[in-house]
Order: structure tokens, then C-alpha cells, then sequence
């Protein structure tokens, strides 16, 4: 294949799982972790991971499983055919999908009340869309949502919402906005609660931990598999599922770094990319082990996508990331000199577990670095303990980024 195909056949990284499917598009089979995702009955689930690593794919996957399952319907082949849940997943169930992006329905949204108008309003068409009955349209989202869940039946309600933190980052300034923001999420996680028994499944994605901040122990009802080493390549690309899913790719993108055809590239050429391409967008662990370590989707679909095959930053140059304007909260608690020494070697900061769960800017005393740990600027070491988890830089581009946010914090040490 010559580059134009393939190309046309990379993802954009920000598709529904239905979308890469549907088009043909190199779609790589997470479905054996959705699984586990999916089976999980008892309790809410949340998983945090950085701007654009494919939180949204694995909730719009959950989506397409508890609407139509694995098998075939509406005439054509269930999109799951050929991959790996098509042989596990057993369930027969009929359920009542209610999905909502956070961060999609707070663009665009000045206050924290307009935020929630919208928010409402999607409910409502949801409502009417599935012929349901809304009581009273004027009612507040969490309240809405428990009109509903009287009506449904036990374990026939799936719940997904993509980006649950975005609201409370955007509105964090404005003293009025965040408390709106935390009162919502408060009757959210009541409603949840109390209806438990009507949801097949809830899970949530974020950035920022935010569960059990200043919140009632609803809140804390949730399961947080963001370390959990049985899902801590969900989101991501592993080594060896690069090598499966994008050979040509890899090959294509070999020949031109080392100036021959693709036929002629050797199998220790394309390992050396590997090796390039993981110092420079891989290093991500989430469970502190060498073994499910991750590269960043972006910045290796963007690397891809790049005639010259060059290394160079993405995923940290994108709009729209805001890290800049975030850290300025956070400034006054980090350690300039310490921040700027893990950009010039191998160091790392000791955190505490306890200090990797307040990583939520609304915690009076959310650690910084656990922080930066969320939002993909740095991870776990391998040689995370019990009592002490060591975050270090992951690779390259972060390295690049975190010294330009050093130098505007602080010229004199760049």
C-alpha cells in the first residue's frame, strides 16, 4: 500500500467505536477489557485518563454492546463481528443506553447554569427519542433522571458519561460555577445511589479525580479502576498491539526514516522504530508495571499520518489541551527545581497512594504532581510499592512540554 491508503485507513482518535467500524478504519481490539468492564454488575465504574487517549472509543463501545450486543441487526453484521467479545459475551438483555459527553455539552457554554440547561435538554430529547415520559420538562437533570428511573425496570438502565470532570475544570474559577458544578454531580451520584438496583451497568471516563471530594459517600460507591492492573491498557496502544494492527504502517514510516523501500525493511529496522517511537510517545504506565505499558494514541495516529515520518511533539502542541492556563492553580504548590529536574534525567517524585487519589483541582489539598499524573504529564514508575508510588517525565514530547512550562512559570530556570 502506498501512503494515501494508508492513511485513509488510520482512525481519527476521535470516533465512536460504531464510526471506526463502519468506515473500515484500523480498529484496535479492546474488546476483551471492555468485557471485564462490562461484566462488572455490582457497582459504578470510573477510569481517568489524559486528553485524547480514547476514553470516548471505550465508552461508545460499552454503548454499541448493551444497544445491540454481538449479534447481526439491522440487516447488516453486528460490529463487533471477528472480534474477541463476539465469542464471550453471553448476554441477552434488552437495556435503555443513556450516554452523554460532558465535555462536548459544556463547549460552547459560558456558566455552569447554561451548562446544565443543555445537559437537560439532552435528557429530554433522549426522553422523547425512546417515547418515554418526562414528567415535567422543566425539572433539574439529577431529578429528571430519577423521574426516569422510576418508570424502568430493575437492571435494565445503562448509564455512560464521557468526561464527568470536564464541567468542574472549566468553571473552576468562577466561585458560583464550581459550586453549581459540585451540586450537580452531588445529586448525580445520590440518584445512582438510590436507583442502584435499576442499572445494568454505570460508568463513568474523566480526566481529574473527583470522586469523593467534599462529597457524600455516594460518591464513593464508585469503583475507581484507573490503576487496576487488569485494565490498565484500556485505553492506549500496547508494543505488541502496534506491531499487530499497524505492520504496513510501521513499515511504511521505517522505509522512509531509513531511506529504502518498505519490501526492504527489516524486522530489527521496524523494532528500532518501535524503540524511537516509544521514547518519544510511549512510557505511560497506570498499574506501575513494565508489562502494560502504553504509547499515546494521538501522537502515534498523528506520527502516522506524517509523510516525513518525523519525531516531533502532538499530542502535547494540541488545541484545546489548556494545561498552561490549568497548571497556573497549581504553581505556587510545585517545585520549580524538582519539576525541572525531571526533564533532564531519570528522576522521579515520591507521592503517596492517598496522594495519587487527590488529583481533583476542587480538593483544598489535591497534590500537584498526582495532578500532572491525570492529565498525562507524568506517570508511574515501575517501581511503584504499596506505600509509595514514583511519577516520572514518560517520554520525550512531555519532557519538551513540561520545560516550556517551567520557562514560562519561571524563565530563570529554563
Amino acid at each position: 500500500m502506498d501512503f494515501h491508503q494508508l492513511t485513509a485507513r488510520l482512525p481519527t482518535g476521535k470516533e465512536s467505536f460504531v464510526e471506526i467500524r463502519r468506515s473500515g478504519a484500523v480498529y484496535v481490539d479492546k474488546t476483551p477489557l471492555v468485557y471485564k468492564i462490562a461484566r462488572k454488575m455490582m457497582r459504578p465504574i470510573i477510569v481517568t485518563r489524559p486528553r485524547l487517549f480514547g476514553k470516548s472509543t471505550l465508552a461508545s463501545t460499552l454503548e454499541e454492546l448493551f444497544l445491540h450486543g454481538v449479534a447481526t441487526y439491522d440487516g447488516h453484521d453486528s460490529y463487533f463481528k471477528g472480534l474477541a467479545i463476539e465469542q464471550l459475551w453471553q448476554d441477552q438483555g434488552q437495556y435503555l443506553v443513556l450516554r452523554f459527553d460532558f465535555s462536548e455539552l459544556t463547549c460552547g457554554c459560558a456558566t455552569a447554569a447554561e451548562f446544565e440547561r443543555r445537559l437537560q435538554g439532552a435528557f429530554v430529547a433522549f426522553c422523547h427519542v425512546h417515547d418515554l415520559p418526562v414528567p415535567d420538562e422543566s425539572l433539574r437533570f439529577a431529578l429528571l433522571l430519577r423521574e426516569l428511573l422510576n418508570q424502568v425496570a430493575y437492571g435494565s438502565m445503562v448509564l455512560l458519561i464521557d468526561d464527568y470532570d470536564a464541567p468542574t475544570l472549566c468553571y473552576l474559577s468562577e466561585e458560583q460555577g464550581s459550586a453549581a458544578c459540585h451540586q450537580l454531580m452531588e445529586t448525580l451520584f445520590s440518584a445512582i445511589k438510590t436507583y442502584s438496583e435499576k442499572f445494568r451497568c454505570v460508568f463513568f471516563t474523566g480526566t481529574t479525580r473527583y470522586l469523593g471530594v467534599g462529597l457524600s459517600t455516594a460518591a464513593n460507591s464508585f469503583e475507581d479502576v484507573t490503576n487496576s492492573k487488569a485494565l490498565a491498557s484500556c485505553c492506549g496502544y500496547t508494543r505488541d498491539e502496534l506491531k499487530q494492527y499497524f505492520a504496513d504502517h510501521l513499515r511504511y514510516a521505517a522505509a522512509v526514516r531509513a531511506g529504502c523501500k518498505p519490501e526492504e525493511v527489516s524486522v530489527a529496522q521496524i523494532e528500532s522504530l518501535l524503540d524511537e517511537l516509544a521514547a518519544w510517545h510511549g512510557g505511560y504506565s497506570f498499574d506501575g508495571s513494565p508489562h502494560n505499558m502504553v504509547f499515546s494514541p494521538w501522537s502515534v495516529l498523528r506520527f502516522f499520518e506524517d509523510e516525513d515520518a518525523a519525531l516531533q511533539e502532538r499530542w502535547s502542541l494540541e488545541e484545546g489541551l489548556g494545561l498552561p492556563q490549568f497548571l497556573e492553580r497549581l504553581w505556587e504548590r510545585i517545585d520549580l527545581t524538582e519539576l525541572t529536574e525531571l526533564t533532564t534525567g531519570d528522576g522521579y517524585i515520591e507521592v503517596s497512594p492517598e496522594e495519587l487519589d487527590r488529583s481533583s483541582l476542587s480538593h483544598p489539598a489535591a497534590d500537584p504532581y498526582s495532578v500532572l499524573y491525570h492529565m498525562g504529564y507524568l506517570t508511574i514508575s515501575p517501581s511503584m510499592s504499596d506505600s509509595c508510588v514514583k511519577l516520572g517525565c514518560p517520554n520525550e514530547e512531555i519532557r519538551r512540554a513540561l520545560k516550556r512550562l517551567v520557562a514560562k512559570a519561571n524563565p530563570s530556570l529554563s
